[in-house]
């Protein structure tokens, strides 16, 4: 295929279709698709971004392909085609309207080698309003020649009969947004370095164009409404939003939640036009600005792991609402208040309140609760569980046989169904009997036993019991089966972890007066246990408690015996040298000195150490 005689160079920014009409002008033919049909292919094709015919195109105008196919128009998939290069969806192309800016076009007939006027692929672009070049307004002409068809731009120019002279007095002064200059130079194939030049092209302009009319005339605005300027006026707006990027778009949304009342349930008519325009324009191209949008919604809404959010499943959880807490732990109103005022979630107010109106949580902070006291059940449902009495389920608590939940509130104590399993699991025989002549109930145990529930329920779970069997008739705690001699026999000589008071005051060398002092002055603490000989109920000052006492204070016998000297005179001497010790009543002997103020204190404490507790508080064991 040979060049043709009369050639016309191609203009920046220019489609093949305008090309292929300014040559045929330039050769001779009025119509551009004669011309293309004469050198056996038709401009639809052309227009069409066909391959094979803009290359038999651009060897007839003698230009390099790739330089006639940067202003391809092209059919990508259904609904989207390719725009020099940049992505747009067919419904926001302007093709069969005739736009242009008049300064270009007054220049292009002026000049002798034009072949006509030529068009630019930027005014294929509806969102692109002004000439960069010529800071004018583009002209739109509602003429159109069936005969001619919308691809021959050099031909309906023509048409028009308007000269240099008409063409001008069509200008109007406009400078151009800065979504026309960003989307005109990416036209031109300019990266501008911004967030945006990773997303679609026709993402940019229209979407501009949505948040624009959304900040400038409100959620109810219809775009189809709009005039051009208004349009341009929201496009400029949007596209300010947009440079921003997260932090631009969640602004404006936020605004919008609030300006709803910021409620905590998500709708669409609080987002209006934009909700709607994101969940309908199901081009992937616009799934980067879906996502931000999406974001949002999930950081600001208690969506659930899976719920749909414009389209696509939600990843995880970020906010919860008391509602979806409490369904998520399957709790009652009431109780997920109580819950989250008692792990500090909640003010006491908004508790006593008993409103979750525009409460939301954060889902990360709750995670710990929530893992803690899913599916936790209160303690009267604990009790039946493992079908124990309501004396016997609270002293297995009281001795940390059975734990609530940490956190739970105050006065109404969770359990952890599982580890309520695994309690049972370690008390419960696999043995059972029909008839269990001589053995009774863990209940009637302690009280044969003089015992109590936590050291039998010990005793078993560190199998000391050899007659442990399963009553078939009963179930959990009160099927278990025990021999009340073996279980007496088991239990005596079992020491409890603490000193008599009348033992620890020999150990410390005060009277039982001053033991009793200590105690009431919070110094000692005193617990309630068993003796192991006679069983019986006794008081005793724990190990640990000792232990934290000798930390803080020496007595005036250890000291002595430390020194080699005599009580008295020990005594007496860190007094004279105003040691300070603890004030006691007169009828109260001994003398207790605060061990940091003590010369020798911290060596005395390190050779007593270790303490054997059991050697000194039952030697007779």
């Amino acid at each position: 295929m040979q060049v043709l005689p009369i050639l016309i160079p191609l203009m920046p920014g220019e489609p093949p279709a305008s090309f292929a009409s300014r040559l045929a002008w330039a050769n001779g033919l009025s119509f551009a698709s004669e011309f293309c049909t004469d050198q056996g292919f038709t401009l639809q094709a052309i227009s069409d971004g066909d391959v094979r015919a803009i290359s038999m195109l651009a060897r007839l105008g003698g230009v390099e392909l790739a330089q006639l196919m940067r202003g391809v128009v092209c059919k990508v998939s259904t609904g989207q085609y390719r725009l020099a290069g940049q992505l747009v969806e067919k419904r926001w192309i302007t093709r069969r309207r005739l736009r242009f800016c008049p300064e270009c076009v007054a220049e292009d007939i002026m000049a002798d080698t034009a072949g006509g006027a030529a068009q630019r692929c930027a005014w294929h672009v509806p969102s692109i309003r002004t000439c960069h070049r010529h800071q004018v307004g583009l002209y739109d002409d509602e003429s159109y020649s069936h005969s001619r068809g919308p691809h021959d731009f050099a031909g309906r120019i023509r048409d028009l009969n308007l000269g240099a002279d008409q063409l001008r007095e069509l200008v109007a002064s406009q400078v151009s947004t800065g979504l026309e200059d960003y989307l005109t130079r990416r036209l031109a194939g300019e990266q501008q370095g911004t967030w945006l030049d990773n997303i679609g092209f026709g993402a940019v302009a229209l979407g501009a164009e949505i948040f624009g009319v959304v900040d400038l005339f409100g959620i109810d605005a219809k775009l189809k409404h709009l005039s051009d300027n208004e349009k341009r006026r929201a496009g400029a707006r949007g596209f300010e939003l947009l440079s921003e990027g997260e932090e631009g778009l969640f602004r404006l949304l936020r605004r919008l939640h609030a300006e709803a009342g910021s409620p905590i349930s998500l709708s669409r008519r609080n987002f209006g036009c934009l909700f709607n325009w994101l969940e309908q324009s199901h081009a992937e191209q616009y799934e980067p600005l879906r996502d931000l949008v999406r974001k949002f919604f999930v950081e600001t809404y208690p969506i659930g792991e899976g719920e749909l959010v414009l389209g696509k499943p939600s990843t995880s959880r970020r906010i919860h609402s008391v509602e979806t807490l409490r369904r998520e732990l399957v709790l009652g109103r009431r109780q997920t208040f109580e819950l989250l005022g008692a792990n500090g979630f909640l003010k006491p107010e908004g508790q006593a309140g008993n409103s979750a109106k525009g409460v939301v949580l954060d889902a990360q902070a709750l995670a710990p609760l929530v893992k803690s006291f899913a599916g936790a059940i209160c303690q009267v449902a604990a009790q039946k569980k493992i079908n124990a009495p309501r004396a016997q389920f609270g002293a297995l608590v009281a001795g940390g046989i059975i734990k609530p939940i940490a956190g739970s509130p105050v006065g109404r104590p969770y359990y952890d169904e599982r580890k309520l399993d695994a309690f049972l699991a370690s008390i419960v025989p696999l043995t059972t009997v029909a008839k269990a002549d001589g053995l009774v109930g863990i209940q009637s145990v302690c009280r044969k036993a003089v015992a109590g529930a936590v050291d039998v329920v010990r005793l078993i779970q560190n199998g000391e019991l050899k007659t442990v069997v399963r009553d078939v008739e009963q179930d959990g705690y009160l099927s278990v089966l025990l021999d009340p001699a073996e279980v007496t026999e088991a239990l005596r000589l079992i020491r409890p972890d603490g000193y008599l008071r009348s033992t620890l005051a020999g150990f410390l060398g005060v009277k039982a007066s001053a033991l009793r002092h200590l105690v009431d002055t919070g110094h000692l603490k005193m617990v309630r246990a068993r003796h192991p000989v006679s069983r019986k109920s006794v008081q005793v000052v724990p190990y640990s408690s000792v232990d934290r006492f000798l930390e803080r204070f020496v007595p005036g016998k250890h000291y002595a015996e430390f020194l080699g000297g005599s009580t008295r005179k020990v005594g007496d001497q860190l007094i004279k040298e105003r040691v300070p010790f603890i004030q006691m009543p007169e009828e109260c002997g001994g003398r207790i000195f605060r061990r940091s103020e003590v010369l020798f204190g911290v060596e005395e404490l390190a050779n007593r150490l270790p303490l054997s507790h059991d050697g000194i508080a039952w030697p007779e064991l």
